[in-house]
C-alpha cells in the first residue's frame, strides 16, 4: 500500500513529529542510529544526519527508499539506506546507540518480533524511540473506520491500531525484556478546508488510495469518503480552514 500515492509528499504532516522525538531522545554526533519504517527518510533519518549522527534507514518498501536517497542527496547528508522488514532486522545484537521509529514498525504484522528487534539491536546504554498513533485520535480512528470497510485480517495479523494503546506498548516491550514509558503529544495537520484533505488523502496516501481501489468497484466509495469527511470535522480545529488534531504516543524505551 505503500507503493501507491505519494508517501514521500505526504509525509510533510509528520515531519514535526520526527523532530521532537530527536530532541527527547538526547541524540549527539557520531552516534549509531537506525530509523526503521524510514519511508522516504525525512521525518528521522535525513535530519538525524543532519545533527550528525551516524545514520542507516531501513524500509521494506524500495520506491521509499529511492525517494529517501534523492532527499538525502538534496541536502547533502549520508545515509545507509537498507531494505528491511521490523520483523526480521539484518543487523547485529547491539548496534546502535538509538533505535527509531516514527510510524513505521508500528504496521508489522506481528507486533512482539518488532518490539524484540528494536530492542536487540539497541546497545546497553542506548534507547529505543517510537511514535505511534493514539487509538482514540484522529489517526487511530481513521484506521478503525477503514477497517469497517474492509474484510477482518488474517487471525495473525495484529491490526496497527493496537500500538496506540499503552497496555499493549508495555506488554510487547515487557516480553522483549524493557520497559516502555509513554508520552501523549499532539501534531496537527494543515490544509486549506477538509474537501483538500480529503482529495489530498484519497490521491496520496496510501493506505487510503489502496482502499479506494477496492472500494470504488463495489460502489462504496461515497459511502466511506461521507464517513471520512465525517471524522476530519470531528477532529477538526480550524475556523475556515482544515486543523487536524493527531495525536500520537512518543514511546522510550532504555535499552
Amino acid at each position: 500500500m505503500w507503493t501507491v500515492g505519494d508517501w514521500d509528499g505526504f509525509s510533510r504532516h509528520v515531519a514535526p513529529v520526527g523532530i521532537r522525538l530527536l530532541d527527547r531522545i538526547d541524540l549527539e554526533p557520531g552516534m549509531d542510529l537506525l530509523d526503521v519504517g524510514t519511508g522516504s527518510g525525512g521525518t528521522v533519518a535525513i535530519p538525524a544526519a543532519e545533527r550528525g549522527a551516524k545514520v542507516v534507514g531501513s524500509d521494506i518498501t524500495p520506491v521509499l527508499l529511492e525517494h529517501a536517497r534523492r532527499r538525502a542527496g538534496e541536502v547533502g547528508v549520508t545515509v545507509e539506506w537498507v531494505e528491511a522488514d521490523a520483523q526480521e532486522l539484518p543487523f547485529g545484537d547491539a548496534s546502535f546507540d538509538r533505535v527509531t521509529s516514527t510510524f513505521g514498525a508500528m504496521f508489522a504484522p506481528d507486533h512482539r518480533r518488532a518490539a524484540a528487534e528494536l530492542v536487540r539491536v539497541c546497545r546497553p546504554g542506548g534507547m529505543v524511540a517510537m511514535a505511534t498513533w493514539a487509538n482514540d485520535g484522529f489517526a487511530g480512528e481513521f484506521f478503525k473506520l477503514s477497517g469497517s470497510f474492509m474484510p477482518p485480517p488474517p487471525p495473525e495479523v495484529q491490526p496497527p491500531p493496537l500500538w496506540g494503546v499503552e497496555t499493549h506498548i508495555a506488554e510487547m516491550f515487557a516480553a522483549a525484556g524493557a520497559e516502555a514509558g509513554v508520552e501523549r503529544e499532539t501534531v496537527v495537520f494543515e490544509w486549506p478546508s477538509v474537501a483538500d484533505a480529503v482529495r489530498e488523502y484519497a490521491n496520496e496516501f496510501g493506505p487510503m488510495v489502496t482502499l479506494r481501489g477496492i472500494l470504488e468497484p463495489q460502489g462504496r466509495w461515497p459511502e466511506y469518503v461521507e464517513a471520512f469527511t465525517r471524522l476530519l470535522e470531528r477532529f477538526d480545529g480550524g475556523d475556515g480552514s482544515a486543523r487536524i488534531r493527531a495525536d500520537y504516543l512518543l514511546i522510550t524505551v532504555p535499552c
